[in-house]
Formats: structure tokens, C-alpha cells, sequence
């Protein structure tokens, strides 16, 4: 496009006005909320999700002193099993670590305030047949597995990348309609110009182009303070989630998405314009 190109396309940016800012805005948000749940998806997915080797299997026994006949038992069942055990000590111990704003809480409790745990570590196809064992048994009164907490977590990630993505669709949707009426706003303001433009024997393509690129401007604008907002808000985040990243194709494909959005929106709204006689 020439310089005259451009420079219509400054002049249009400017008489976009208050509908060209709320576009703006609406792209903005749509790509920061996309972006921010593409990169949390992506850190549950790697930090909670990945596939492992080993799933953990977790029994919270009734006493500590079942320990023996239900050791006994799992040795006759599978006597490879690997198997640790965790006395009421070592758990009172663990919470504190995890939990030192509670130490002092729970350092003044009992020893028989606490569990005695069996932790296991399985292959992730027989943790489902363990665990099922272990709840059945008397001795066990809790049993939970890694492989359980793991589908419940990916079920709610899921449900709510749906929505999330649902709400986002929804912003470009409106950016989409709001830069459609600003193109067709501006076309009929310069309806004059166009016909001028066409008697001294402009082509269509250097009519046309101009609010293409308006809506490009528009969109990829929206994207880029996406992508600014993302980044501040991966800042802020830093001390609570070190492991949280932002990953290169989630920064480009924001102003894409505004760019395509908003140039989709300036081609349908470009129907206004007349065909040339």
C-alpha cells in the first residue's frame, strides 16, 4: 500500500472514534483471557497432568497397629508391591513441613491425632484394582490415588477451557460486529470521495484496501495490549507460580487472532460499498 494509502488509514483510524477503542478493547480482553488460559491449561497439563511413570496410591489406615495383617496381605497378593509406611510421627512431621504456619499447631497435638499412611507406588494401569483392594479392606479407613485427583482435575480444566474459550469467541465476535458497522459507518460518510476516487480512476483494490487495514489496525492493536496485559499478569503471578510460563505461540497467535478478526470484520463491512458502475 502507498503512502496515500496509509495516510487514509491514519485519518480512518482517527474517525473510528469511541467504536474503534471499544473494538480495541473488546480484542484486547478476549486475547488476554485466551492467552491466560491457554497458559494455565498448558502449566496443569505439565505440572499436574504430564504422564508419569508411577501413580501414587495413598491408604489412611484405622490404627497403626492393623499394619501387620493388612502388610501380611498385600504380600501374599502381590509380593512385589513396593510399599512404604508412614508412622503418626512422620505424618505429624510432613504437615509440618508442608504447612509451617501451622507448626506450632500442630506440633502441640498428640501422636494418635495423626494417621498412619501406606504409600504405594504402581504402575498407572493398576492403580485403579489396587486402590479398589485397599477400600475394601477393613484395616483401611481413606484410599486415594493420584490417577483419581488427576481425571478430576482434567475434568474441571476441560469444563472450564470450554467456557473460557466460549466467553473469549464471544468478545472477538463483537469486535468482529463492532468493526463491521465502523467500516460501513465510514463508507457512507465517504461515499462522496469514493465516487471521486473512481472518476479519476482509482482501482478498487486501493479503495477497498485502506479499511482492510483499518480493521487489521484495529484487531492486532487489541492483540498486542493482550499480550501487555498477559505479561503483567504472568508477573504478578511470579511469586505464587515460579512454573507458570508464557509460551511463544500463545504471544503470536493474540494479535493474530484480533488481526483476523477485526480484518474479517472491515471485508464484510466493505458490502457497502457500491460496485463500480
Amino acid at each position: 500500500m502507498n503512502r496515500h494509502g496509509w495516510r487514509e488509514v491514519r485519518r480512518q483510524v482517527r474517525e473510528s472514534g469511541a467504536p474503534g477503542s471499544v473494538a480495541i478493547l473488546m480484542v484486547a480482553v478476549a486475547t488476554a483471557w485466551g492467552g491466560l488460559l491457554l497458559t494455565v491449561h498448558r502449566w496443569v497439563e505439565r505440572a499436574l497432568l504430564g504422564h508419569r511413570p508411577a501413580a501414587t496410591v495413598v491408604a489412611v489406615l484405622r490404627e497403626p497397629e492393623a499394619t501387620p495383617s493388612l502388610v501380611a496381605a498385600l504380600e501374599g497378593r502381590s509380593p512385589t508391591l513396593h510399599w512404604t509406611l508412614a508412622r503418626p510421627a512422620q505424618v505429624r512431621q510432613e504437615l509440618v513441613e508442608w504447612f509451617p504456619e501451622l507448626a506450632t499447631v500442630l506440633l502441640a497435638l498428640d501422636e494418635p491425632s495423626f494417621p498412619a499412611l501406606l504409600k504405594f507406588e504402581i504402575a498407572p494401569d493398576g492403580a485403579g484394582e489396587l486402590t479398589s483392594w485397599l477400600a475394601a479392606r477393613r484395616e483401611v479407613a481413606v484410599v486415594q490415588s493420584s490417577a483419581q485427583w488427576q481425571a478430576r482435575v482434567e475434568h474441571a480444566v476441560g469444563k472450564v477451557i470450554v467456557g473460557g474459550f466460549a466467553l473469549a469467541s464471544v468478545l472477538l465476535v463483537g469486535c468482529f460486529l463492532v468493526v463491521l458497522l465502523v467500516v460501513r459507518l465510514l463508507v457512507l460518510d465517504h461515499a462522496d470521495e469514493i465516487a471521486i476516487m473512481r472518476l479519476i480512476g482509482a482501482r478498487e483494490r486501493d479503495i477497498r484496501l485502506p479499511y482492510v487495514a483499518l480493521g487489521l489496525v484495529l484487531g492486532c492493536t487489541g492483540g498486542l495490549l493482550g499480550v501487555l496485559t498477559l505479561v503483567i499478569l504472568k508477573l504478578s503471578l511470579q511469586s505464587v507460580l515460579p512454573a507458570l510460563t508464557l509460551e511463544t505461540f500463545v504471544l503470536v497467535a493474540m494479535p493474530l487472532a484480533g488481526a483476523g478478526a477485526g480484518a474479517g470484520g472491515a471485508a464484510l463491512g466493505l458490502l457497502a460499498i457500491p460496485h463500480e458502475p
